[in-house]
């Protein structure tokens, strides 16, 4: 399998400024080299992870053999007729002549509709997925990259459509965002499993110990480093006994007009949740802090490394919110920091990089019929209303859907689900 339109590179500079009485001061200037290269998948892509010593990179992928489905999400994670699962590709010597580009590594079956959301467990022994109605499926690394890898599925529920997966960092605990797993009345779900993992690291009976109602719709969450806070995005605000939300004064945030697709009715604004993981995973008490309006659909979060801000991708706004995480819990109404244009349509996906002074974006364009884009964001200060936040943007494949990156920090991986493709950029900062 070779890449589809070989290696694009792009360059640019950047210049970080600082105000000081008198004079604009140039503080740091970086030149920012990216290549790009695609590689097609055998289904629609949604996910990517690398092992950390960069052998292995593993894609969710869906629809295998098959062609793309025109039905909703919900209807798609129903279906019994797909094969999905996990592609493998491996990372070339780079003294071969692919000069260490990937090459195809084999196909394993999950035993379910949906592959989604990935993460790898502490020590890189296991695989994680979210599993669409199958739930979340545990696969043994090692048996992956040979070829025999049979998957343990913690279910979920009827119907859960589980989409997101994060770690604790111990990896002791996996929480799931299960779309539209009904609890309590609401369609969305959290799901707490405990992996017990054995005295070899093996997984093969996992527990699922508890539920947390979320919302309506649920596609995704994020661990917050030190791993004690968990932030989850909703994507509507339940039409039936709503539950407080704070921000409802801000029109960025609470909305009743949030229209994505031509021809469809209006709907409420959605909104991001924090839970105390220690107090899920004991299920002492009631584990939600606070919820917050988070403006039209708010589909992923990621937090700086030290715990500073916490992005979230509004995609019907084409915006980007940066929140204070401190004061999502002790003063919500307060907590926005700023607005960010996207760079591009309907941002998907996030990934911070450049020690967090950066952030790509992946404007998936979702509701039209054409390509997306991936932009870099300057996110060196987010509390500057001023300044142009949108370094560089370019071409990405039709619907690019997740970015995952490499552990030290160098390359990025991004599904370009509609298209079936897995392109890599790779990162120069000098």
């Amino acid at each position: 399998m070779k890449p589809l339109n070989g290696t694009r590179f792009l360059h640019w500079t950047l210049i970080y400024l600082v105000l000081i009485p008198g004079a604009l001061v140039a503080l740091e200037a970086q030149s920012l080299t990216i290549a790009t290269t695609d590689y097609p998948t055998l289904g629609n892509p949604t996910s990517a992870v690398a092992t950390a010593d960069g052998r292995y990179v593993f894609v969710s992928v869906t629809n295998v053999g098959s062609p793309d489905f025109k039905g909703s999400d919900q209807a798609a994670g129903a279906r019994k007729d797909v094969v999905s699962g996990i592609q493998i590709f491996r990372r070339a010597s780079p003294s071969d002549a692919s000069g260490g580009k990937l090459k195809p590594g084999g196909f394993i079956p999950i035993g379910s509709t949906g592959a989604n959301g990935l993460v790898l467990l502490k020590g890189d022994q296991t695989l994680v997925a979210g599993a669409g109605d199958a739930g979340v499926a545990f696969l043994n690394v090692q048996d992956i990259v040979h070829g025999k890898a049979k998957p343990y599925l913690a279910a979920q529920g009827d119907g859960a459509g589980t989409f997101d997966v994060v770690a604790s960092p111990d990896g002791s605990f996996v929480f799931s965002a299960n779309e539209y797993g009904i609890v309590q009345r609401q369609r969305g779900s959290v799901g707490i499993i405990a992996v017990g993992a054995d005295a070899a690291g093996r997984v093969t009976h996992p527990k699922p110990i508890g539920q947390i109602p979320a919302g309506d719709v649920v596609p995704s969450l994020a661990l917050s480093p030190d791993g004690l806070r968990l932030y989850v995005a909703t994507e509507l605000v339940p039409a039936n006994e709503p539950p407080p939300i704070a921000g409802a004064g801000n029109p960025t945030l609470a909305k009743n007009d949030c229209v994505q697709k031509k021809g469809t009715p209006p709907q409420s604004n959605g909104f991001i949740t924090v839970i105390d993981t220690q107090r899920a995973i004991e299920s002492t008490g009631n584990a939600i802090l606070s919820r917050v309006a988070a403006g039209c659909s708010p589909v992923r979060l990621v937090e700086t490394a030290d715990s500073s801000v916490l992005f979230v991708s509004a995609r019907g706004d084409d915006k980007i919110l940066a929140f204070t995480p401190r004061l999502l819990e002790s003063d919500p109404d307060h907590a926005l920091l700023r607005a960010i244009p996207s760079g591009g349509a309907a941002p998907v996906g996030m990934r911070l990089f450049g020690q967090d002074r950066m952030l790509a974006v992946a404007n998936s364009n979702r509701f039209a019929d054409s390509n997306g884009s991936v932009a870099v964001l300057d996110v060196s200060d987010v509390s500057s209303s001023s300044g142009r936040a949108l370094l560089k943007r370019w071409p990405a494949g039709g619907f690019p859907r997740n970015i995952g990156i490499s552990h030290d920090g160098n390359t990025l991986y991004l599904t370009n689900y509609a298209s079936r493709s897995l392109q890599v950029i790779q990162i120069s900062i000098r």
